[in-house]
């Protein structure tokens, strides 16, 4: 690293303060991210939907995996590892898509697997490390090596390797962090006067992050903030 690099970037870390404060307005005011702070199920099953997907086409899964689960008596949103791995082995991966997800790829290359495929090896990825619920994974906060080696295990699922996913599940448990996915890497490049191909996604993510560490506002909000304004949704309450 050269010694202008940390001068460069806390100058971009103000030129994006003042847009997001410009752009965003009351911090007070934006909606906080929803997520599923008791469900690592529903927060895995969105991460993973989530990525190349109309948002509303990721609702219609999360729905019917509520249903699925309520109609045997039982709460999704208290669902961990193990309740979702359970609905895989009453359903198998093709029933699974069938019935709750859908038959969307990881990606676009030629025999990739189903999503639903991705969320099985996901759940048994984590149970692997010993994270079986949303309160597991908010305990890697407090553990860098661990939460590496939980991340690297996410990211040898098929589709999982960019690191978005694992940024949303995070945020989607409450963990604190961005996820810099297009609509956060648009508006950085856009503020920052960049190419959409000169910011990635981790320097969007460590922007976005030094902007709520230094005007004092809450990442998540921040990060949602960005994401609900960039893609044209209201983002205040």
């Amino acid at each position: 690293m050269s010694a202008a690099e940390p001068d460069v970037e806390s100058h971009e870390v103000a030129v994006l303060g003042t847009a997001c404060a410009r752009d965003l307005g009351d911090p007070m005011r934006w909606f906080a991210p929803d997520g599923y702070p008791n469900s690592l199920a529903l927060s895995i099953v969105d991460s993973i939907y989530s990525t190349g997907a109309r948002y509303s086409s990721v609702e219609n899964v999360v729905a019917r995996y509520r249903s699925f689960r309520r109609d045997v008596g039982a709460d999704p949103n208290a669902d961990g590892a193990d309740e979702l791995a359970a609905t895989f082995a009453q359903l198998g991966v093709d029933g699974w898509a069938d019935c709750i997800g859908n038959r969307r790829p990881t990606s676009s290359a030629k025999g990739a697997p189903l999503k639903a495929e991705a969320i099985l090896l996901a759940v048994e990825a984590l149970s692997g490390q010993g994270v079986r619920s949303a309160a597991d994974l908010r305990a890697l906060s407090s553990d860098r090596e661990r939460a590496q080696q939980v991340e690297s295990a996410w990211s040898a699922v098929p589709g999982q390797s960019s690191g978005i996913t694992w940024a949303y599940l995070l945020m989607l448990a409450h963990v604190p962090g961005v996820k810099a996915d297009r609509m956060v890497v648009r508006y950085v490049a856009r503020a920052l006067g960049a190419g959409e191909r000169g910011v990635s996604a981790s320097k969007a993510a460590d922007l976005v992050t030094g902007v709520a560490g230094e005007r004092g506002w809450d990442v998540l909000k921040l990060d949602h903030a960005i994401w609900r304004f960039e893609s044209g949704r209201p983002f205040q309450t």
